[in-house]
């Protein structure tokens, strides 16, 4: 099982440290401008009435400095605090994407909108608990007491007096922000069934249209949309809730204050410092709710990344081995049939039936993409996976140029020359020629192509990366007008082992012929052995 990133990996840890020292800088500065207030204050007092007042300088400099200094610790604690979230939230990436890579055959199980909102929403609590959240906890366990020290030092009847307020808010709060979680939570779920829903019909939406489906599928969404939008305001409410809290701590702690200043006749210049460093004592405080909404959410957050780093196993390592491979099938049990056989190195297979989805099944647990239900698939017996190359009438196709879909299984991208003619020798010369060449764009998940298109580009994909085992699992290529001329130059072009679906009328009759049932048992079969061009 993968762990979460470290929060204090790849050098975050000092950048923490940096935000916690600029946080600890400020409140410093802050109880010094509290004294230097008190100064004032008092000078302002001993010359009243006089024609002119001497203010001390150092009380002023220090004011004037520290403002400077307070804003630019600020800035710099928010750009280096966004910078920390930033980090994690690249490595947690990376994470869950190599936990999604492995979790087999279990994705196509999973809904598109669930695993994306790992991107999205997830990414965003953590980036908000580690850029911030962490940082400023750590400044407040410091700045508060500090403050309260301060507060104790000018006057402890002061001190007393300014802080029952807010420790009764303190713990208001505490009692308040338990349903953060709970509400958190809800939030999340609401959220990810609107994106699940949504990420479901946004491929269809024209043909829903043209069902005259559409109304009644945006009456679904926005019902959804709607109890997600009410779970939000209830997020806020409460947050806003606990924010106002040390807002009005604050104001009736000033009311103390100058209530007790005049009860027990204290220094108007001890009142004006400790209204200044009550301010201070309320914002770790304030930021403290902040906190704990961060971490809220990043808890509901880190446990569905758990849950999906609890389902994976470990990553296929692929080591390409430039020659072709056997394959040993050992017990294998895939859609109601077990295989108990071995396909010799180089040979070529068809697997026949009739039932075209259970061949499917087999070719895929023999490409790596589908886990069997029971047995084992072996190849030459080293820990590493060959390299598999799979024809199907859906290929693995990203955003970007035709040269870097063609090329995307190749361990060297060949040249161009090299890419164009092996392209047009599998009939792609029309396509290249409406794309604008082979630096022509392909949609996501090659739109833009036509289903035969998008079957030439993985037949080019596999001659192109050289594999050693190949696979091809088509429907659409026995409907190709030059389907017998392509599996021609496949078979010609392929160093690798081979395992198709295809039927006579386009290979030929070549290779060997595996018949697949259901409920069939080949407990005895040691192997499917010949020569290659061998017939059925």
């Amino acid at each position: 099982m993968s762990e979460l990133p470290e929060l204090s990996g790849r050098g975050r840890g000092r950048h923490i440290a940096l935000v916690v020292g600029l946080g600890i800088i400020q409140a410093g500065l802050m109880m010094a401008t509290a004294f230097a207030t008190r100064d004032v204050f008092v000078a302002l007092r001993s010359t009243s009435g006089s024609a002119s007042t001497q203010l001390p300088l150092t009380s002023l400099l220090i004011l004037a400095v520290a403002a400077l200094v307070i804003a630019a610790c600020q800035a710099l604690a928010r750009v280096r605090g966004e910078a920390i979230g930033q980090s994690y939230a690249v490595e947690l990436r990376s994470v869950v994407f190599h936990a999604i890579a492995a979790l087999g055959a279990e994705p196509a199980g999973r809904r598109l909108g669930g695993l994306s909102l790992r991107f999205v929403g997830d990414l965003t609590a953590a980036r908000g608990w580690v850029g911030m959240g962490i940082s400023r906890l750590v400044s407040a366990a410091v700045v508060f007491p500090m403050a309260a020290l301060c507060l104790w030092l000018i006057d402890p009847v002061l001190a007393l007096a300014g802080m029952l307020p807010i420790f009764a808010a303190v713990a208001l709060a505490a009692g308040l922000g338990l349903a953060l979680g709970r509400l958190h939570r809800d939030l999340r779920r609401r959220r990810a069934g609107v994106a699940i829903a949504a990420m479901e019909r946004i491929p269809i939406a024209r043909e829903l249209a043209l069902m005259n489906r559409l109304p009644r599928e945006i009456a679904s969404l926005e019902r959804k949309g709607r109890r997600s939008a009410e779970d939000a305001v209830r997020r806020v409410r409460r947050v806003s809730l606990l924010r106002a809290l040390p807002n009005a701590s604050l104001g009736l702690g000033g009311a103390a204050v100058l209530w007790a200043t005049a009860r027990f006749g204290l220094a108007a210049a001890d009142a004006a410092a400790a209204l200044s460093v009550l301010a201070i004592l309320v914002v770790p405080v304030r930021e403290c709710i902040g906190v704990w909404d961060r971490y809220s959410a990043w808890c509901v957050a880190r446990d569905k990344c758990r849950a999906l780093l609890a389902r994976t196993e470990a990553l296929p390592r692929v080591r390409r081995r430039g020659r072709p491979v056997p394959l040993d099938l050992e017990h294998l049990r895939v859609g109601g049939c077990t295989l108990h056989l071995r396909i010799r190195a180089g040979q070529r297979v068809c697997l026949a039936t009739d039932d075209p989805d259970l061949a499917s099944r087999v070719l895929a647990v023999l490409a790596r993409r589908r886990a069997p239900e029971a047995g084992r698939l072996r190849f030459d017996g080293l820990p590493t996976e060959p390299a598999i190359a799979c024809i199907g009438d859906r290929p693995a196709l990203l955003r970007g140029s035709l040269r870097r879909a063609l090329t995307m299984g190749a361990a060297a991208r060949p040249d161009d020359d090299d890419i164009g003619r092996v392209a047009r020798e599998c009939g792609l010369g029309p396509a290249i020629a409406r794309l604008g060449g082979l630096d022509g764009r392909i949609e996501e998940a090659g739109h833009n192509l036509t289903p035969g298109e998008s079957l030439r580009v993985a037949l080019v994909q596999a001659l192109l990366s050289r594999p050693d085992l190949v696979v091809v699992d088509s429907y659409l290529w026995p409907l190709l007008k030059d389907a017998v001329e392509l599996f021609t130059l496949l078979d010609a072009r392929c160093q690798a082992t081979l395992v198709h679906n295809l039927p006579d009328s386009v290979t030929g009759g070549a290779g060997m012929l595996l018949r697949l049932s259901e409920n069939m048992d080949h407990p005895k079969t040691p192997s499917v052995c010949g020569n290659s061009k061998l017939g059925s």
